[in-house]
């Protein structure tokens, strides 16, 4: 617990730090090359801390060119970070609106791009999608959790179709992705952090135009079962 906590009082001074670096280089481009690297330093910076490694397999199976909706599975709180780290183009996450009410780091959130939704209300989850929507318009890729919270008990849930019905809108491929390693290091509800490594696998891509929009039940359906099938195969590793 001890090392818990010190894991904690860095994370508040590189929090900080790269909040207030962000704010500052956002304003003048919130998806440019230098806020990246900030986020990608802050993402960094908490995994060191926490004593995590981050594994990645499949990247060379993404287009550099190519703006994508990143979809995986959510082990635990460390997948965005994890997330950042393995995910090599522009991209700006959907985060719950509760990480968009801690003080400077909000606001540095806000400035470079990234998506608050309530999973709560479903009006204001069509707000953030559309936002989502705008995001991809800047060429900019956007990571999205569809099973909208993370698990307890290691198992993926049943995917929300939000995500799905921007895919269609926007017209841009599917990049699903599998998670494993995170479920351990920080429990839900709990604040106790353990060491570990995150495995993070990019799947093929899958192309959106061959669907429909009254296909999207179709298309949520492929998706998941290739993000389970793939996570059965590798979640005892």
């Amino acid at each position: 617990m001890l090392r818990s906590l010190v894991a904690y009082a860095f994370a508040v001074l590189h929090t900080l730090f790269c909040s207030l670096a962000a704010i500052v280089f956002g304003l003048f481009n919130p998806y440019s090359k230098i806020v990246d690297k900030i986020i990608r330093l802050w993402a960094r910076g908490l995994l060191k801390a926490a004593g995590v490694k981050v594994v990645v397999h499949g990247q060379e199976k993404l287009r550099k060119d190519q703006p994508y909706i990143f979809m995986s599975n959510h082990q635990g709180a460390f997948d965005i970070l994890a997330g950042v780290v393995a995910i090599p183009v522009t991209m700006r996450f959907i985060a719950k609106k509760e990480l968009f009410r801690i003080p400077i780091f909000a606001h540095s959130m806000r400035t470079v791009g990234m998506i608050p939704i309530d999973r709560g209300n479903s009006a204001e989850a069509r707000k953030s999608l559309e936002e989502a929507a705008r995001t991809l318009q800047n060429g900019v890729s956007v990571l999205i959790f569809p099973e909208g919270t993370r698990t307890r008990d290691g198992n993926i849930k049943p995917f929300k179709k939000g995500g799905f019905v921007l895919a269609l809108k926007s017209g841009l491929p599917i990049m699903p992705m599998v998670f494993t390693g995170s479920l351990n290091i920080m429990r839900k509800n709990s604040l106790k952090l353990h060491k570990g490594t995150i495995h993070v696998y990019f799947l093929d891509e899958v192309d959106t135009s061959q669907y429909s929009f009254e296909q999207r039940n179709e298309l949520l359906k492929e998706v998941r079962k290739r993000i389970v099938d793939f996570y059965e195969t590798v979640r005892l590793e």
